[in-house]
């Protein structure tokens, strides 16, 4: 009854968001392209006793760094690498979080008047933040809220203890024979559940001996998981028999995170009198880890007697309330935008100066935006219905209209992780090659925790306007090993048919791979793509993550080589016709086609470097640097112009090595409570511009339900052309929460530009402003 009356409650809210859209067409308003919301998808799953929420994005990222509020709210600095962070296109969003029972409620927003973006729980909920493994996406941890079912085990990435030095075995092997009565023991049969998990074998065999070091941690990192998702679903007996084989193998890099996860297995078991020895046995071996105080901690803490053991029964562990439901969550949002602009010229190049007053509407756009999920789960499968709708409406005269429906797909998982298919439109898939947004099927099957390989088939939507069709494939092989991850993938995309069919071309064929390693403390990503037909590189890749703990100092790096776009055959603003008009006129040859897409595919460099360090709970003080430079465009062969008499288009100049410098104090409660400040001076110089910048910003929450910010920004420009420009940018911005459902937003903004030349003296005045609001159900 609840699902009919949501399903009827959308139908009628969708009814008249359409109504709005038509009506406002049908007075003549159409729509513009504008960008899309930068945020693609929110995945949440499981991690041994973690929650993952991973943010997917539609464009290239940099994770820099995170910065936590009083409030608990996250802040999270990131670098858009295809989109520029000030682009007027961008659309402000706020994201609430997916149906979950393992994560407590949150929302997304971005951007902040700092550009960042705010993950906020309402609450402090302890985090850590790390890049993703595609260079696309970013995973926020945290501690799981519900204990995990068998039946969803996910192989994490195990993060290995600090290193402290071992004992030898034989010295290890007369500790633990002094407690074996109590710790080494495994437990009867007749008090461990038959429950046996799926994904993944759990026999080991006796001769340890016999296996090479690659093997023995291997078979320990299987274990290990076992014992920790068994732990977390009450399963306290499959826990300690598991735990019991990790300690017997050789001593292996999960021996030390073993030893004391028994320990909180018999705790939660109610065998203190063990739990006390298995915790006094690791601080015996390990005396220098890092957390032996709180161990020390637990130790003391504990009960002297036991009490009697739980042990939750199967039958009751393996039930799940929303199991066989369905579940429908998503939001609409409307956002109106606002831009106006007054113009006075003085110019003197003429015989007599003239003043020219201009003033006009550049903007006045609605943006509105649907995202619905419908889930269900069952005993195996979880199953998904996706769908998001974008509508665009320009109330200024002859623009385009914008309306597409940006997601629509089938997905569905095997709970044990074991496969998945997803059949619709997509932006995205899982590990695997795509041209961008497409219509098709992707699908993943996973042979062990190691080994798993992806494969995609469509047609992209969206790639200009020659009207050819374009129709691709592709595939990859993932490989998981403890902290370490990869993949070799190999693509293939046709205009105008597939494989040799009537007017079918080969349009790009790339065939790459990355590799990514992350733990605790840190995370590097390294990716390269070649080009098998056109013999260039597309690009190659480095960014990385890591923290020097005892300094409270974080770092980031990224160093790329890349063709933008890359290389492929594309008639896109070079040709009117389609592909197989255009080479059957005669007037241009393949081989001159495929020259063109390498001449119209500029190779950029970058070089970034920042460091981050918190010198108290109140202040962090942050530093950035970083030098790109950008090559030329090559000559080609333009029809576009003159059909009938193609000419040559001469090479254009490239840049030459331009230098960026910032240095960024983050602050909270400075002035109210649970409030962010942000302060920053970034300094870029090249051969031909300079340029000068302060930038201030400051957050506050007033009484829960608002949230207010104010900014502020000065620049200076000058360049060896003899221009000279001058900028003040204020602006404001207001977000009302009426209830966990509701929200509403606006901003204010002015900008005052002074650019002046040998000849001409200009004065503009901008202003804008944005209100929206935005409707969860959940």
């Amino acid at each position: 009854m609840k699902i009919n009356q949501k399903l009827y409650t959308i139908k009628n809210y969708i009814h008249s968001f359409i109504t709005l859209s038509l009506l406002l067409s049908l007075l003549g308003i159409t729509t513009q392209h504008v960008h899309a919301e930068v945020i693609d998808r929110i995945e949440i799953n499981q991690v041994g006793d973690e929650a993952e929420i991973q943010l997917h994005f539609i464009t290239r990222i940099q994770y820099k760094r995170q910065a936590v509020l009083k409030s608990g709210d996250i802040r999270i600095y990131v670098t858009l690498l295809d989109i520029e962070s000030d682009d007027p296109r961008l659309v402000w969003e706020k994201k609430g979080s997916p149906s979950s029972d393992i994560v407590l409620p949150f929302t997304i927003t971005y951007p902040e008047l700092d550009s960042s973006l705010t993950l906020s729980f309402g609450k402090v909920v302890k985090s850590r933040v790390r890049a993703g493994s595609d260079g696309y996406s970013l995973s926020i941890f945290t501690k799981a809220i519900k204990p995990k079912k068998q039946e969803q085990i996910k192989l994490p990435v195990v993060v290995p203890p600090v290193a402290v030095a071992l004992p030898s075995l034989s010295v290890a092997a007369t500790a633990i024979t002094k407690t074996e009565a109590v710790v080494s023991k495994p437990l009867p049969k007749d008090a461990t559940p038959v429950v046996e998990p799926t994904g993944f074998a759990t026999d080991v065999p006796v001769d340890a001996a016999q296996k090479t070091p690659e093997q023995i941690e291997q078979e320990a990192q299987q274990l290990y998981v076992l014992a920790s998702d068994a732990l977390q679903a009450n399963q306290i007996g499959t826990s300690i028999d598991a735990l019991n084989k990790v300690l017997n193998l050789p001593p292996n890099i999960l021996t030390q995170a073993a030893q004391e996860l028994m320990g909180e297995a018999r705790e939660k078991n109610g065998e203190f009198v063990k739990a006390r020895a298995e915790y006094e046995l690791y601080l015996k071996l390990y005396p220098k880890a890092l957390d032996a105080k709180q161990v020390q901690a637990k130790i003391a803490n504990l009960p002297k007697e036991d009490t009697k053991p739980v042990q939750a029964p199967p039958s009751q562990v393996a039930q799940e309330e929303d199991e066989g439901k369905i579940k429908i969550t998503g939001g609409i949002s409307q956002i109106y935008y606002k831009g106006l602009s007054n113009t006075n010229t003085f110019d003197t190049s003429g015989a007599t100066p003239t003043t020219t007053v201009q003033a006009r509407e550049d903007l006045s756009l609605l943006t509105s935006a649907l995202d619905m999920t419908a889930w269900k789960r069952s005993e195996k499968y979880d199953t998904r219905v996706v769908l998001r709708e974008s509508n665009k409406i320009n109330f200024l005269p002859n623009k385009p209209e914008d309306y597409r429906w940006n997601v629509a797909y089938l997905e569905q998982r095997a709970r044990n992780r074991k496969f998945m298919y997803r059949l619709g439109r997509q932006s995205s898939a899982p590990k695997v090659w795509i041209p961008g947004r497409f219509d098709g099927l992707t699908g993943g099957y996973s042979f062990n925790s190691t080994w798993r390989v992806n494969a995609a088939l469509g047609k992209p939507v969206e790639f200009g306007t020659s009207g050819d069709e374009k129709t691709f494939y592709s595939g990859s092989v993932e490989l998981n090993i403890l902290q370490w991850s990869g993949s070799v993938y190999s693509g293939m995309e046709y205009i105008g048919g597939y494989r040799g069919k009537v007017g079918g071309v080969k349009s790009r064929r790339v065939l790459g791979a990355d590799v990514f390693y992350s733990d605790t403390q840190r995370n590097y990503l390294t990716q390269l793509e070649f080009d098998t037909i056109y013999h260039k590189i597309n690009f190659a890749t480095f960014q990385g993550n890591w923290t020097h703990e005892p300094s409270a100092t974080s770092y980031f790096m990224r160093a790329d080589h890349r063709r933008s776009p890359s290389v492929a055959l594309s008639l896109t603003g070079q040709f009117s016709q389609s592909l197989k008009e255009v080479l059957g006129s005669g007037r241009i040859s393949l081989q001159a086609l495929r020259d063109n897409a390498v001449s119209l595919s500029p190779i950029s460099n970058t070089l970034s470097f920042g460091l981050s360090r918190i010198y108290s709970p109140r202040l962090t003080l942050s530093s950035d640097f970083t030098i790109t430079n950008t090559a030329g465009t090559g000559a080609y062969i333009d029809t576009l112009t003159s059909p009938t008499l193609p000419t040559t288009q001469p090479a254009a100049v490239g840049t030459n090595n331009q230098y960026s410098y910032s240095v960024t104090a983050t602050g909270n409660n400075l002035i109210f409570e649970n409030d962010a400040g942000t302060a920053a001076a970034i300094f870029t110089s090249s051969d031909t511009n300079k340029s000068q910048t302060l930038v201030f910003s400051q957050t506050s929450v007033l009484k829960q339900k608002w949230r207010v910010g104010a900014g502020l920004a000065l620049v200076n420009q000058s360049s060896s052309a003899g221009r000279h420009e001058t900028q003040i940018k204020p602006s404001a911005k207001a977000d009302y929460t009426m209830s966990d459902t509701t929200s509403f937003s606006t901003e204010i903004g002015l900008e005052f530009n002074h650019p002046t030349t040998a000849t001409s003296d200009e004065k503009i005045f901008n202003k804008y402003f944005s209100l929206g609001y935005r409707w969860d159900f959940r």
